[in-house]
């Protein structure tokens, strides 16, 4: 339908600012907060050391779950067809081709504030959920409801759940000019070493409004788009894959679209 030719908008690292409405996957890359995150991990690294010194054994695996250094994925990313699609990267690590992502061993939390929200958001946030989950192999949990509209906290991010919400270009600004959402995430950390800590989908609300019974599928195809920039995929310019900015008409993940989000699901923890 018409409403399927909307744009939308992803940003990532910075404090959430959107990215160009071209490529995202081609925006300016932020280094982001590293300072913070520097900080953090030198202060777990001598955390552990102490601990380890007192307890060389037993207490390793539960000190490095503590302080989020656990290995264990929560679930394998899926193997998939490779070369025969298109896909891009929001951010890469510094010096390579390796994507940002979340952390595959740690849960992405979820919140929703359902101010404006249509009938139906827990038939699409929790489609989505499990849409983007069985593609790239990262475990989403719902915590439930938030008044939040927002998940910045000044310069700086920190851990907290990724936020769904619709709004209205007045209070989100990126939202007009035929904009159908906007999704992305803030990533963390020392350079080559950054992980997605928090996000948000903010949605048009009036364009959900519009949709009918018959139109589910085109409002699912664009939660499942922005969250396709949650966890740190780029805009491409092939019309066969979800991730293309003009959609025209698909609605659900195509071959690059799953080989990109594979990719994200791989990383190390």
């Amino acid at each position: 339908m018409a409403e399927l030719d909307r744009l939308d908008r992803a940003y990532g690292l910075g404090a959430m600012p959107s990215a160009s409405m071209s490529r995202a996957g081609h925006s300016p890359r932020s280094r982001g907060p590293v300072l913070s995150g520097l900080l953090v991990t030198v202060v777990t690294a001598v955390l552990f050391a102490a601990v380890v010194a007192v307890s060389p054994a037993g207490n390793v695996l539960a000190i490095r779950r503590m302080v989020g250094f656990d290995d264990e994925r929560l679930a394998a990313a899926p193997r998939v067809q490779q070369g025969i699609g298109s896909y891009e990267f929001l951010h890469t690590q510094r010096g390579s081709d390796q994507p940002v992502a979340y952390d595959p061993c740690r849960q992405i939390e979820v919140v929703v504030n359902p101010e404006g929200a249509p009938d139906n958001y827990d038939e699409l946030v929790d489609t989505g959920l499990a849409h983007t989950g069985a593609a790239t192999g990262l475990k989403f949990k719902r915590v439930g409801l938030t008044d939040d509209r927002d998940v910045t906290t000044g310069g700086f991010a920190r851990r907290r759940p990724v936020l769904i919400a619709w709004a209205t270009p007045e209070e989100v600004p990126e939202l007009a000019d035929e904009v159908a959402g906007i999704g992305g995430s803030v990533a963390v950390g020392p350079p080559g070493r950054m992980r997605y800590v928090t996000g948000r989908v903010m949605l048009d609300r009036d364009l959900f409004a519009s949709f009918d019974a018959t139109e589910a599928a085109s409002a699912q195809a664009i939660v499942d788009h922005e969250l396709g920039h949650v966890v740190g995929l780029g805009h491409v310019e092939d019309p066969g894959e979800l991730m293309y900015a003009h959609n025209l008409g698909r609605t659900a993940y195509g071959p690059g679209d799953r080989e990109g989000l594979a990719r994200l699901g791989s990383v190390d923890c």
